[in-house]
């Protein structure tokens, strides 16, 4: 069957020294019913004559890249994948044609349908109202070193293996619309609402033919002219690692001997349909192992939280024993706080009898205050009165002896002076005596305290009131501590004043002229 005239298939081709396959190539697919426009980037062999043969007869042109294709000179000396693929892009908005093929020079296409072209078949996947064409790829390496050039690669590779899984997507033929290649690095064609014949077409492919091409392909004229930013996002993975002398010829036993007729007898039977449904199979057997899992999972939370509620009940039952006991301590802490509460008051009774005697003592602090600052006074009065004592020296000197009889009265006002100073150190001692009795009543307070909060901590509820009790006794007992450190250290000037007084050289030296000025006044 023919396809129509104004039907019409157009390939897509981009060459570099390839000479040894182009014109096998481009027959192929004249033969196939299918039209070709060539791009050349700037090969160095026989590629563009051997291409020549075919002009007219169904090749439409050769393009010489980048001299025709609108891009600098320079570009000759550098392989850009991208660059090729936006020329082919835009060739394709270009060229007359109804569907187009992105192909490359080392690829041959053919139909599932043995009895059609290629032509033919794309014609009839279009009148099944698809727009797109996927093919399944199979690369034939070399088993031996014996191709040259002019050999039948179908008659000549006989082993083939499938392509690599990031080589397998090849939806390269598309009806005509503007197309997106860039976006996939060639691997689709991106058209508007695109619809992808289930039924993948065939694709044989020879990168490599012998020992000597595969070298000189990879290490000499692409490795240097890769472009270096394409190269750091993966591109030409499958040459990776390809370095002079390395072995590009397989062994057979590590390939599978190519049949055409099993080979499209399976594309049939695992078309994208059964793919897309072995897909789904496979994302529903998932979600029911991962709902078989989750139901698993959910009678063991059944079984834990129905273990966890029985735990629970005999929690709430230790938590009843808990409360009851409980409630006995809190009567057992009542009983305590109500001790306590009265032992606060004795204390606070104590502390009222020494805030007492403590005014005592300040009074009698301030009487000697007051006598002291007398006897500051008597001391200058008497500073003064030195300057006429020492005009009346001669007339003491006779009364000395009066003076003399008079001493014995001063020794008894000395020790009546010694009596009172030992009653007030007696006093000192007894309020020393209760301040101890105080420290050690507040310490079997702090004692009690302590036992107390170690009880409250099992009465929550109660905590916060007994704490803010134990701060009141906390903070009496620091001002009860500061009061009596005041007190000590008032009485220590105090009875250092006294001992100054009683020691020092004026009184002693003053107490006769303090007697004859009392005489003096007398008179």
């Amino acid at each position: 069957m023919d396809a129509p005239s104004s039907f019409s298939v157009t390939a897509i081709m981009a060459a570099y020294n390839q000479e040894d396959i182009i014109g096998l190539s481009i027959q192929h697919l004249i033969e196939q019913g299918v039209s070709v426009y060539l791009i050349d980037r700037a090969s160095t062999d026989a590629t563009v004559a051997e291409a020549q043969r075919f002009a007219g007869k169904g090749l439409i042109a050769i393009e010489r890249l980048p001299d025709e294709s609108g891009f600098p000179p320079e570009e000759a000396q550098r392989f850009s994948w991208v660059q090729i693929l936006e020329r082919k892009q835009k060739l394709a908005q270009e060229l007359d044609g109804g569907w187009f093929i992105h192909h490359g020079v080392d690829e041959f296409r053919e139909s599932p349908w043995p009895h059609l072209d290629l032509c033919q078949a794309i014609r009839r996947v279009q009148e099944a109202g698809y727009n797109a064409i996927d093919f399944a790829a199979f690369g034939f390496p070399p088993t031996d070193d014996n191709y040259r050039k002019g050999d039948d690669l179908r008659t000549t590779f006989r082993y083939c293996e499938s392509a690599r899984r990031f080589d397998r997507l090849r939806i390269n033929a598309w009806k005509r619309s503007p197309v997106d290649l860039l976006s996939s690095g060639g691997h689709e064609a991106i058209i508007p609402e695109r619809r992808v014949f289930p039924v993948r077409f065939l694709l044989r492919h020879y990168p490599i033919r012998n020992q000597a091409q595969g070298e000189r392909k990879i290490l000499q004229e692409l490795e240097p002219r890769w472009d270096p930013a394409e190269r750091e996002l993966g591109s030409y993975a499958q040459y990776d690692g390809v370095e002079s002398g390395a072995g590009l010829i397989r062994d057979p036993a590590t390939l599978t001997a190519y049949d055409p007729d099993a080979i499209r007898l399976q594309l049939f039977l695992r078309h994208r349909g059964v793919e897309e449904l072995e897909s789904a199979l496979a994302v529903s057997e998932h979600d029911l192992d991962v709902a078989q899992k989750e139901a698993t999972i959910r009678s063991e939370e059944t079984e834990r939280a129905r273990r966890e509620q029985v735990t629970a009940s005999r929690a709430t039952e230790r938590a009843q024993e808990e409360r009851e006991a409980l409630a006995r301590t809190l009567v057992e802490v009542e009983g305590k706080r109500d001790a306590q509460t009265r032992t606060l008051g004795a204390t606070k009774w104590e502390r009222d009898e020494l805030d007492r005697t403590l005014d005592e003592v300040e009074g009698e602090r301030d009487t000697l205050a007051r006598t002291l600052e007398a006897v500051e006074r008597e001391r200058d009065t008497l500073a003064h009165a030195l300057e006429e004592v020492q005009g009346q020296r001669d007339s003491l000197a006779r009364t000395l002896s009066d003076v003399q009889a008079q001493r014995g009265s001063l020794v008894r006002t000395l020790e009546e002076v010694e009596g009172q100073r030992d009653s007030l150190a007696r006093t000192l001692s007894d309020v020393q005596a209760q301040r101890d009795s105080l420290v050690r009543t507040l310490e079997e307070v702090e004692g009690q305290r302590d036992s107390l909060a170690r009880t409250l901590s099992d009465v929550q509820a109660q905590r916060d009131t007994l704490a803010r009790r134990l701060d009141e006794v906390q903070k009496l007992r620091d001002a009860l501590a500061q009061s009596n450190n005041e007190l000590g250290a008032g009485m220590a000037r105090l009875q250092a004043r006294i001992d100054e007084l009683l020691s020092s050289w004026s009184w002693r030296a003053t107490g006769p002229a303090r007697e004859v000025l009392r005489r003096l006044r007398g008179t």
